[in-house]
């Protein structure tokens, strides 16, 4: 790569929000090696190319992708609030699209700044002059010369803007339902042929479609989506002897990645998120115009990523993240959730694998911890406290939203085996219960309040997750420094490592804490990847040292003492209010 390309690559990282990852060349030294090992199952980096509105997103989308100025020889200009005309203009790649206001608006001031410094030598408006009309052509334009992609419907321009990508013909051709849906979004990232729309209802091949395809005479046309969106009916009168098939999926989340897979079909070091729930396409609309990495979609404003998108990126693994809009759009922690999700999968098997794991919480330090977490893109695993998630349940959300592991820890830390079966199972169902009401998927491991279990207690259903390594975190507390001390100390390959996220000792400990297992090789995994094929009841202490169902269990293998802590008792004269007030800040 020339001065230029080095200069124009390092604008676009900054514009993202991103930095260059960094690599250590063949022969480096054992620590740099240790520590690339160690990150091996760290998450992705994050960026976002966001604005105050949609006219400034799409200025950041074409500031990225035309870091180089020189490189667009074109401006596209669409309406900002009816998205048809834009849909198709993926495949345009002289210059970028912008955005400008609806029924003759004034032109954005951020549009007009961004045409001033791309200087192209013609601004073209997408669509009929009822989209963009010709004064604010001529005011974007600003005496340069102008042109038109349009026609009588979104139809004809459809047909116009693929015969201006696509003037010597194309061999692949894609179809797309005429209404606007977030299938023809993200297929912008396809560039072998152009997307071209059937009826709204997705049932018939309207003439200026038919038109065009016989001018193309492609060989291959495919429909994006499914049935419902291009039908049979269609797909088969729009190929007319030709080869065709379908890049579909149960849903629009499907249909993204698998339309990732076929723009993208090797790894990309980077990957966008845009959002895909109801007809909140507007920050993604014009996303055709990137070419570095596929558009994938998931719920927002703050939800989980997408079970689609989350395999699809665990399976490529880039290395950044890039949310398309701003937070009000996709908050942050979806982005981190999309970061936790694009970390490549772990061999514990060749790796030095631990887990850390946080009880009692969530507590006033939780939030801090997770950002940590999110700083140092390591996941956790959180067995929470019924009765604390209900005191305080924004925290257990966003770590769930965030991509880490939501365990049970009963409803109120009773020693389970003073209990009967019944009422045990109540204290893992109400648990459960509370964490619905707030968007939480009922949990799947168990951690039995001080490691106290019995028979009835492995029938619960779940794993009973206990530990191997506990730094008393709980004890006085101790400070900072010796918690961190006690969890490196005693880490091994394979541990289970216990803290408590309601201590703020603890929450202060964490950035130390993970800085030491990197460099000496650890790497940090959630608890599936560390003990692959748990089950219930199994009893699990470490890596390596499970108990199946069945079998009795042997509680020596917990180290010299069980875990002390719990609810109320953290200490013992520390009530659950104190503690989500913050009670014991001091490190």
């Amino acid at each position: 790569m020339g001065k230029l390309g080095t200069l124009i690559a390092a604008f676009a990282l900054v514009a993202a929000g991103l930095s260059a990852p960094s690599a250590a060349a063949p022969g480096s030294p054992p620590e740099a090696q240790a520590e690339q090992l160690a990150a091996a199952g760290q998450a992705a980096s994050t960026g976002r190319i966001g604005g105050a509105d949609r006219y400034a997103v799409a200025v950041n989308i074409s500031k990225y992708r035309y870091a180089d100025p020189a490189t667009a020889k074109v401006v596209y200009l669409t309406r900002s609030d009816t998205f048809a005309d834009a849909l198709t203009a993926g495949t345009l790649e002289d210059g970028p699209v912008l955005l400008v206001r609806p029924e003759c608006g004034t032109l954005p001031a951020v549009t007009a700044t961004e045409v001033a410094r791309i200087n192209p030598s013609r601004v073209i408006a997408l669509g009929g002059t009822t989209s963009v009309c010709d004064k604010v052509l001529a005011q974007a334009a600003g005496g340069r010369a102008t042109g038109r992609l349009g026609g009588v419907d979104r139809f004809e321009s459809s047909a116009n803007i693929a015969r201006g990508a696509f003037s010597g013909g194309s061999a692949t051709v894609y179809l797309t339902k005429g209404e606007v849906t977030p299938d023809a979004v993200v297929g912008g990232s396809l560039r072998d042929g152009p997307i071209l729309l059937v009826s709204r209802d997705g049932r018939s091949v309207p003439a200026a479609t038919a038109a065009v395809l016989a001018e193309l005479n492609p060989t291959n046309v495919v429909a994006l989506g499914g049935p419902a969106s291009v039908s049979e009916a269609a797909l088969t009168a729009a190929g007319a002897g030709r080869t065709v098939s379908r890049v579909g999926g149960a849903n629009r989340y499907e249909v993204a990645a698998n339309i990732a897979k076929r723009a993208y079909p090797s790894r990309t070091s980077r990957a966008y998120i845009a959002r895909g729930d109801g007809n909140n396409f507007v920050d993604a609309v014009v996303s055709g115009m990137l070419k570095d990495g596929p558009v994938l979609l998931t719920p927002g404003t703050c939800e989980p990523v997408n079970s689609h998108t989350k395999a699809f990126l665990r399976a490529r693994h880039p290395s950044a993240v890039v949310a398309l809009g701003g937070t009000s759009t996709l908050c942050s922690s979806t982005l981190v959730g999309a970061s936790m999700a694009a970390r490549a999968k772990p061999d514990c098997a060749v790796l030095k694998c631990v887990a850390i794991t946080y009880d009692d919480g969530p507590g006033a330090g939780t939030p801090t911890l997770l950002n940590t977490l999110a700083s140092k893109r390591v996941p956790a695993t959180f067995f929470v406290v019924g009765q604390m998630v209900d005191g305080n349940p924004a925290p257990t959300r966003r770590a769930y939203v965030e991509g880490h592991t939501i365990g049970n820890h009963t409803w109120d830390h009773k020693q389970l085996t003073t209990l009967t079966k019944a009422q045990q199972q109540w204290e893992v169902d109400v648990t459960d219960n509370e964490l619905g009401q707030h968007g939480v998927k009922a949990t799947t491991l168990l951690r039995p309040p001080y490691g106290s279990y019995n028979t009835n207690t492995r029938n619960l259903g779940f794993p009973l997750i206990l530990w191997d390594v506990d730094p008393r975190d709980w004890d006085g507390p101790p400070s900072s420094a010796t918690t961190r001390q006690n969890v490196v100390s005693a880490a091994r390959n394979g541990s289970i490592i216990l803290m408590h996220d309601v201590h703020w000792n603890t929450v202060n400990a964490a950035p130390g804490i993970i800085d030491d297992l990197h460099s000496l090789g650890f790497t940090l995994v959630s608890l599936d990847e560390l003990v692959p094929g748990m089950k219930p009841g199994n009893v699990v202490y470490r890596r390596g040292s499970v108990t199946v169902q069945g079998v009795p269990a042997d509680s020596s293998e917990l180290g010299p003492v069980l875990d002390e802590s719990g609810v109320p008792g953290l200490a013992p004269d520390r009530s659950p209010q104190e503690i989500l007030q913050g009670a014991g800040n001091g490190g």
